[in-house]
């Protein structure tokens, strides 16, 4: 690093170390609630990360700046003097969060992977700030509808703001600084910021400092190199798995966030590989409603982002797999449609051990989850479904066995909520491997 950075290096830090006493000053004399207080540090911190690419060259001065700017977080998080102190700024709100400490990593690392692309780098950060910070404001004055996020909830109010606010921070810089027309940039500024309002739907505790900042890049960086009418088809797949889950939501057992999780993992499968990815873990979606709406368990249960979790731990590998060019698109069609069969069947396995009387039918529930998942998946084998004839049957099998393996695993540790998704999950990737055996 050379002196001029790293001069630059101690005066961002001076200056936003100096600021976190002063936002605490000024709140106090204006009696401003600690929402106020948290979300002024963080536009504060996320305008002067903006400036970056002006004043740094390379992503090592960067790195270094987020870890001299973390380390006083932390301590301002575990000393309690200081906690309740200077670091009431960050720290007043009631629910815990981690974002102070999550952020000047998110910054760096975008910063690192954007390679000297403003675009790339700024268009994050200011979704990241600005339009984070509007959605959390907006919904703590004007909040009325509230869904459930982790452990607390958030509002349809911010959230709107926050996609309002957010389709600006993607298009003005886009558009106005000549990087696409006004076409393309509405498309891609639509898409982004839809997926940043679900994004930020679904993390609590802070860890939106994260995922916006890393989700917004990545998914800016696919956009940019797609022509209109692409953008089109992938804003329509998205508002329609988006309209699925919002119009189940009242037969549904999952809370706001995790429908929200439910549209994204379904969008990451169509985007990542190509549309026909989504219809297994979208019937599955579907089959959920009709089985709860037909039990009326509905408000029996609250299903949060581990139910989720177990559906990516089955889905995603494959689709990355196909993505990194590992496997073919037809092997991973049929390793996604094997994946949600083994949900399926063993979701239906988890219900029927919950309801009373009912008796637990591996065989039956297996069936299930063969002619509901995975059939949406398989018949785009047509007309030649003979590759699929030996790994369709190992499959059947394999999925079988692993219902029988669940329903004993259920028995002996059903107050393990978490542990029992992972499992699921788990179960189902390796009841799919089967797929595996088709011919390239």
């Amino acid at each position: 690093m050379s002196g001029r950075e790293w001069l630059a290096v101690a005066g961002v830090l001076a200056g936003l170390l100096g600021a976190v006493p002063l936002i605490r000053r000024l709140t106090l004399q204006s009696g401003a609630s600690p929402e106020v207080a948290r979300k002024s540090v963080h536009v504060l911190m996320g305008l002067t990360c903006a400036a970056f690419p002006w004043i740094f060259d390379k992503p090592a001065a960067v790195w270094i700046l987020a870890v001299l700017a973390t380390l006083p977080m932390v301590v301002l998080r575990t000393v309690p003097a200081l906690r309740a102190g200077v670091g009431a700024v960050l720290h007043g709100i009631k629910r815990p969060s981690y974002g102070e400490v999550l952020f000047a990593p998110a910054v760096a690392a975008v910063f690192h992977l954007a390679d000297g692309d403003v675009y790339l780098y700024l268009i994050p950060i200011l979704v990241l700030t600005v339009a984070d910070a509007a959605g959390a404001l907006a919904g703590t004055r004007w909040g009325r509808l509230h869904y459930g996020s982790g452990e607390g909830f958030k509002t349809v109010e911010g959230s709107a703001i926050f996609l309002i606010t957010a389709f600006l921070c993607v298009i003005v810089p886009l558009v106005g600084g000549g990087r696409v027309d006004f076409t393309q940039g509405m498309w891609i500024a639509l898409i982004l910021a839809t997926l940043g309002m679900m994004g930020e739907g679904l993390s609590d505790r802070g860890f939106d400092n994260l995922v916006l900042p890393l989700g917004s890049f990545f998914m800016l960086e696919r956009l940019l190199v797609l022509e209109t009418p692409s953008l089109v088809g992938r804003l329509v797949v998205l508002v329609l798995l988006l309209a699925l889950v919002l119009a189940g939501a009242r037969w549904s057992t999952l809370s706001g966030a995790a429908l929200l999780g439910s549209a994204l993992l379904g969008y990451g499968c169509a985007v990542i590989a190509d549309w026909r990815f989504a219809l297994p873990p979208a019937a599955v979606f579907v089959c959920h409603l009709a089985i709860t709406r037909k039990h009326g368990l509905t408000g029996v249960f609250d299903h949060r982002l581990d139910a989720v979790l177990s559906h990516a731990i089955a889905c995603l590998p494959w689709v990355l797999a196909v993505q990194a060019g590992l496997i073919g698109d037809l092997t991973g069609l049929a390793g996604i449609s094997f994946a949600m069969a083994g949900q399926l069947a063993i979701l239906d396995t988890a219900t029927r051990a919950w309801l009373k009387g009912a008796v637990l039918r591996p065989v039956r529930s297996n069936l299930k989850g063969w002619l509901c998942a995975a059939i949406p998946g398989l018949v785009w084998f047509w007309p030649d479904f003979q590759p699929l004839a030996v790994p369709v049957t190992v499959a059947f099998v394999s999925t079988l066995g692993t219902t029988l393996i669940f329903g004993w695993v259920c028995n002996r540790y059903h107050k393990h909520e978490t542990g029992l998704w992972i499992i699921k999950g788990s179960l189902a990737l390796v009841s799919s491997l089967p797929a595996l055996l088709i011919p390239r």
